[in-house]
């Protein structure tokens, strides 16, 4: 009745309405609440239960890897103390200094040679996972016993390499070894819920595992949790992160942190020994003073500017150079393996002028395992870094810890009689120290072994600031912004100053290679300086933002040069926000599947193209004769299970079959279903990246459809979306 008393007439809508307040038997029947009450909290009891194990898993994993980074620190600090002394020690000392260098680098060769997924950091394997489906083979304990001897062993030859990736790395491993069967059981649900496990909870509870790794890693190689939560956060974008993401990502960081704390204070049993990744000299009220603020806070952008853009050229040298070592290593024969006539390289056994002419060489090439560029390259980069470090004695071959102090140094000027080569000065010497990290970092990243980027950046950073400022920043300018009430300050607070300019340097030089912000976060955590929070957040910002128009992030261009370019594309460059339309793949109506067809035309369908996936589609009868309105999706295994089901002997090839069959879509004997009848699908105006996030939650076997007001337009899969070029 309306508001005017006048009987509305009853529509089907209304009496639908009617039926369901007055209860129907017969659909009661057909459901029981009880049942559907009862699955839902045995599916919510799976849920808290598998919160519970993802937490376990969470804490063992930060102690574990916060541990395991400790002992590889102690290792390769106290090896770099020999080394040091060893090499600065003379003529003969020096060549004891380089066996034990090589001797150290070619059997982390040797040992990386057997696992080829030991091989790099660890954030872009990381990041791939992330993206797409997890890699079993690279996270296996084989890897992480690899990973970890190779990286000591290199850091401890003195090699400029991190272990900040490296350790993200393994702590992604030490999670799976953990409890391999709870990354099994999510491969199992994905492949159950047709190749996606959103709905599971296992895929969720996987990312949220991975994430805390990566925060593991880099809270304890820098004993900073809060840099390494937003530092790996940032770096792993664009993905869906929640409260239990963000917060199992700071549990890890902490435990991890207090692991770490704990084990160096019972192993120097309170001694400032074994230093942290990144120390000064210089407090908090040190070298801050001044009477030109704003001049001093343009001072350290330019800098940013500066170190932000010569980041973005190191990241583009080391692509370059990457790419040319590689291929060079690639194109190397193998001794052993058959020619082209079948038969071994080796001489016949009969032939005994061949075999008794090439025994040395082969007996020396099995020795080195059928290949020796890759060995070669070792050796004369560690033989270069060894010499050229031992003639430059502010470098002198210290461990990198110890290295970044002396940079970070406020007295670093006081002592320059020490280390200054006499011939070039205290700038010259500065710029050669520079460029030798320089092109020796990115040397030591090509070759085909475990290292990181993050503390080498910062040490090339700081010699940079370190080389502008002395270099080129006039002295008067210098004291004008470091006088204070008129009155000019003291030495020892203008090497603070000069300290602190090293200290922006190397964070903003690690930025504009990385494009993390985070960079600004973690150096402020580790040092605790509190003024130095605006100079440092407002240089790295320009420093990325001068980067950004350089180069690729260097973990991007690693994942591009893997022909990845999909992932750079969709968290970096504006590609993300290009329209599916743009991407997709255009429909062809010849590779499209009717809803009613015959078992004959799947068969000519299966034979003549190649896809993996058949848009099931209802052609329309009006104007738009080339369109078709989007049904369903099946892919090409479940079209082959459908032939031989329906048809094992090929007898009764023009049988019809409809494939929107319900008994397809939900068997009622529960087996895998063939059809899906609600394929995801996006608008063409859809962004790639908003796509990407879609895929992610409900990859259908990785595809998703373009439709326009239900017309199929294209596809996009996610395959093609990965190895998508920029």
């Amino acid at each position: 009745m309306t508001s005017k008393g006048v009987l509305t007439p009853k529509t089907p809508l209304s009496k639908m309405a009617v039926l369901f307040r007055r209860g129907n038997t017969e659909a009661a029947s057909r459901f029981d609440e009880a049942d559907h009450l009862e699955r839902a909290n045995t599916l919510h009891q799976q849920e808290k239960s598998l919160i519970g194990v993802v937490w376990i898993m969470i804490m063992v994993t930060a102690v574990l890897s916060s541990s395991l980074s400790f002992l590889i620190d102690e290792f390769t600090f106290y090896v770099g103390l020999a080394r040091s002394a060893l090499v600065l020690g003379g003529s003969q000392s020096f060549l004891l200094g380089l066996g034990l260098n090589l001797s150290l680098a070619i059997c982390a060769r040797i040992i990386v040679r057997t696992t080829v997924e030991a091989e790099g950091g660890g954030f872009p394997e990381m990041k791939a996972m992330l993206f797409g489906k997890v890699l079993f083979n690279f996270l296996t304990f084989r890897v992480l016993v690899v990973k970890a001897l190779g990286l000591a062993m290199l850091v401890g030859a003195g090699l400029p390499l991190g272990k900040e990736g490296p350790n993200v790395h393994m702590a992604g491993c030490i999670v799976y070894c953990i409890n391999p069967s709870f990354f099994h059981k999510r491969a199992e649900a994905e492949h159950r819920a047709g190749g996606g496990a959103a709905g599971s909870g296992i895929d969720s509870a996987i990312s949220r595992l991975l994430l805390a790794a990566c925060a593991v890693g880099v809270g304890a190689s820098f004993s900073a949790p809060i840099g390494g939560v937003i530092f790996a956060l940032e770096l792993m974008m664009p993905q869906t992160y929640d409260a239990w993401a963000y917060w199992g990502c700071f549990t890890a960081g902490v435990i991890g942190g207090v692991t770490y704390a704990i084990e160096r204070t019972v192993s120097t049993q309170g001694s400032s020994e074994l230093l942290p990744l990144v120390s000064t000299n210089v407090m908090p009220g040190e070298g801050v003073d001044s009477d030109y603020p704003v001049l001093r806070l343009l001072l350290d952008i330019a800098i940013g500017a500066a170190c932000g853009f010569m980041g973005a050229v190191w990241v583009r040298t080391h692509a370059y150079t990457a790419g040319v070592l590689k291929r060079w290593r690639l194109r190397e024969p193998d001794h052993f393996a058959p020619n082209s006539s079948g038969s071994s390289n080796q001489e016949p056994l009969l032939a005994e002028s061949g075999a008794s002419k090439f025994t040395l060489k082969k007996c020396f090439m099995r020795l080195l395992g059928g290949k020796w560029r890759d060995l070669a390259l070792i050796v004369a980069v560690v033989t270069a870094n060894t010499f050229l470090a031992a003639s430059l004695p502010l470098l002198g071959s210290k461990p990198q810890p110890l290295l970044i102090s002396n940079i970070f140094d406020k007295t670093l000027y006081a002592t320059d009689e020490q280390w200054a080569l006499p011939w070039a000065g205290t700038g010259g010497t500065l710029l050669l120290c520079f460029l030798m990290k320089f092109f020796f970092t990115i040397l030591s990243l090509s070759c085909p072994v475990p290292g990181g980027m993050v503390l080498p950046t910062m040490i090339i950073g700081g010699l940079l600031a370190r080389t502008i400022v002395h270099n080129l920043v006039p002295l008067w300018f210098i004291d004008m912004l470091t006088t204070t009430g008129g009155q000019p300050m003291t030495d020892l607070q203008h090497g603070a100053f000069l300290a602190r300019c090293a200290i922006v340097g190397a964070c903003t030089f690690c930025a504009g290679v990385s494009r993390a912000f985070a960079m600004a976060i973690t150096v402020f955590e580790v040092l605790a300086l509190p003024n130095s929070v605006l100079p440092l957040c407002s240089s790295t910002l320009v420093a990325i933002f001068v980067a950004n128009r350089v180069s690729l992030p260097f973990f991007d261009q690693n994942l591009a040069n893997r022909n990845l370019g999909g992932i750079p594309g969709i968290t970096f460059s504006e590609k993300g926000a290009e329209p599916a339309m743009g991407f997709m793949t255009r429909v062809n109506l010849e590779h499209c599947l009717a809803q009613v067809c015959t078992l004959r035309e799947i068969l000519h369908l299966l034979m003549t193209t190649k896809d993996d996936h058949y848009p099931i589609i209802r052609p329309l009868c009006w104007k738009k004769g080339d369109a078709g309105l989007l049904e369903g999706n099946m892919s090409r295994r479940h079209l082959e299970i459908l032939l031989k089901r329906l048809d094992p002997s090929g007898e009764n090839p023009d049988k019809e079959v409809d494939l929107l069959d319900p008994h397809f879509q939900a068997p009622e004997d529960n087996s895998e279903p063939l059809v899906d009848g609600n394929p995801p699908c996006v608008a063409p105006e859809t962004t790639i990246k908003e796509v990407y996030l879609l895929m992610k939650h409900c990859r259908n076997e990785g595809i998703i459809y373009v439709t326009d007001k239900g017309v199929l337009q294209g596809s996009i899969t996610f395959a093609n979306l990965v190895a998508r070029k920029i």
